[in-house]
């Protein structure tokens, strides 16, 4: 589950004001549970801090919402993201969530991206702060600026059992004393332009923490038991490794009563603690000294996501732990049709940073082989290149990942369709074209597979393109000429009349001699249709002759019957 988040800000120029409050989206409990904590100390930054700029203001606080309680992580900012006014947004843990988790997901939901200290804190920070938990401190200073404190913070809080966390307020910094609604403050020191900006509220802010730091020998006195002084000792390395310890969850678990049980043998590195630990030097250090690298192998590849993340943020991490992690996630991808590496593909071009990091981390951990047989296999698996698309996209990363084309051409496609297109619509070896010829290793066979589909080319055109083929080389390049220059292969047609009189070869010869045999047939038809006899009329069977028709008579010229009168003339 997500935190329940709302926020008092200025956006319109109206005032600081709650946003959003009105859409119904978040219960009115919540609204005021985040109202109490503004009338209280954690309000809209003060007008003189011109800006919060890298400090990051964070607060986490358990505080009740209607009528139960739970932790409440709170960003103060001013300029910037948050406006000329300044905003403070709340966001609500989901019930049951501890102090540990609380933080780690308001820093991630609800603050604005930080980057870590440059240099971790001294453990003896940790130190400072278990003991005043330990010793019951109303006010334990960490005396660091925001950006330290927030790192002690979180460490501290995976070992400090969640009864005894829930009495303090852990903050980064306070922008102002504490005030009624917490009791008791775990609190970093205000950064050097803060006080420049606001002097005054700067010291009164510095008289809370008045009674300074709980020391090694209030410590020491308190435990009275070297034994339980090498266990607090112990859970101070731990915290600094970034391992939350497993008891800190348990209702009925106070942190002397974790001292005490912890006075034996230290406890194993768990499978969990390991991405934890590879956020820090320290959790970095045991992991490699204890001979834990195949816990990060297996995290790596169980949480690939987070694998990432630590390999990008962390550019300097130990190489036998990149190593390990580039190992996992590689394990990840070849067992799921998902893309877990974060390789490029058609649908999605993917992360610049991360694929960067990527190449940079095969070239360096990975021979030349490795890297082909790897790229290979998640071609050939389908995994996660699943068409030529898919390896177009992947291109120019495979190319700064060391990938050579002569070495596995299989993965560099080239598209002829697009040299065809650029050739017919521009007539020169456009910037595409020549980024797919130089994929080319038979120039040969891909001029004879797109002979046919290429328009006359001007010259110097056609020069480029053997250029951009053979590489210099002549016989290659005689070759490709001699191919481009050959005329196509066409059906034999009659020669054509030099009198031809369009475009269409038809001669002014051609039409007289049509006109010729057309009046000759003409006249022909016309001489047998005079001299043809008329039909004789048909049988009407034997009959009886007149006597007319048995005499004898002289020949005569064929009779016609006469024309006969139409009806009604005589």
């Amino acid at each position: 589950m997500r935190m329940v988040k709302v926020e008092w800000a200025d956006v319109t120029g109206t005032g600081f004001s709650p946003q959003g409050r009105d859409s119904g989206d978040v219960g009115p409990e919540y609204w005021a549970a985040a109202e109490a904590l503004l009338h209280d100390d954690l309000s809209q930054p003060p007008e003189g801090l011109r800006r919060t700029g890298d400090h990051p203001v964070w607060t986490l606080r358990r505080v009740p919402v209607g009528n139960a309680k739970t932790w409440c992580f709170v960003v103060q900012g001013r300029r910037g993201p948050y406006g000329v006014a300044g905003a403070c947004r709340f966001g609500f843990a989901p019930p049951g969530m501890d102090a540990y988790e609380s933080w780690k997901r308001g820093v991630l939901e609800v603050a604005e991206p930080s980057d870590p200290p440059a240099e971790e804190p001294p453990p003896g920070l940790l130190s400072v702060v278990l003991g005043g938990v330990l010793l019951g401190q109303r006010v334990i200073p960490i005396a660091r600026p925001p950006a330290d404190t927030a790192w002690v913070i979180r460490r501290a809080l995976g070992i400090v059992p969640e009864t005894e966390a829930r009495r303090w307020s852990w903050s980064t910094c306070l922008l102002q004393p504490p005030g009624a609604g917490s009791p008791r403050v775990v609190a970093g020191r205000w950064p050097d332009d803060f006080h420049e900006w606001e002097p005054d509220l700067g010291r009164a802010v510095r008289q809370t923490f008045a009674g300074g730091a709980v020391t090694p020998q209030q410590v020491a006195a308190y435990l009275d038991d070297p034994a339980a002084e090498k266990s607090f000792e112990r859970l101070v390395v731990r915290a600094a490794q970034g391992r939350p310890h497993p008891g800190r969850r348990r209702g009925d678990m106070s942190l002397i009563e974790l001292i005490r049980q912890g006075r034996g043998t230290a406890l194993p590195v768990r499978q969990e603690e390991v991405l934890e630990m590879l956020g820090g030097r320290h959790g970095r250090e045991e992991l490699v000294r204890g001979r834990h690298l195949d816990k990060v192998r297996k995290a790596a590849a169980e949480q690939p996501e987070q694998a990432r993340r630590i390999l990008t943020e962390m550019p300097g991490i130990e190489s036998a732990l990149e190593r390990e992690l580039l190992a996992g996630l590689i394990q990840a991808q070849d067992r799921t049709d998902q893309n877990p590496l974060g390789l490029p593909t058609g649908r999605d071009p993917g992360s610049d940073v991360w694929l960067a990091r990527l190449a940079d981390l095969l070239m360096t951990v990975c021979t030349p082989d490795e890297r082909r047989e790897h790229a290979q296999h998640w071609w050939r698996s389908r995994r996660p290149w699943k068409s030529s698309l898919d390896l177009v996209s992947a291109r120019e990363w495979l190319l700064s990942a060391g990938l050579l084309v002569s070495d596995a051409p299989e993965l560099f496609p080239i598209r002829t369709d697009v040299i065809v297109s650029e050739l017919r619509r521009h007539h020169q070896v456009t910037a595409a074209a020549r980024d797919e010829l130089r994929l080319c290793r038979v120039p040969v066979q891909l001029i004879r597979e797109i002979a046919g589909e290429l328009p006359p080319l001007p010259l110097e055109t056609t020069e480029d393109l053997i250029r951009s083929l053979s590489g210099g080389d002549h016989r290659t390049a005689a070759e490709l000429r001699d191919l481009i220059n050959r005329p196509p292969v066409a059906v034999p047609v009659p020669e054509r009349s030099a009198e031809t009189a369009d475009a269409g070869g038809w001669s002014r010869t051609n039409t007289l001699a049509v006109a010729a045999v057309a009046v000759v047939t003409l006249a022909a038809m016309v001489v047998i249709l005079i001299l043809a006899p008329d039909p004789k009329p048909a049988d009407p069977g034997p009959r009886t002759p007149s006597p007319a028709a048995t005499s004898p008579s002289p020949p005569t010229q064929i009779e016609r019957e006469p024309p006969r009168n139409p009806p009604g003339q005589s």
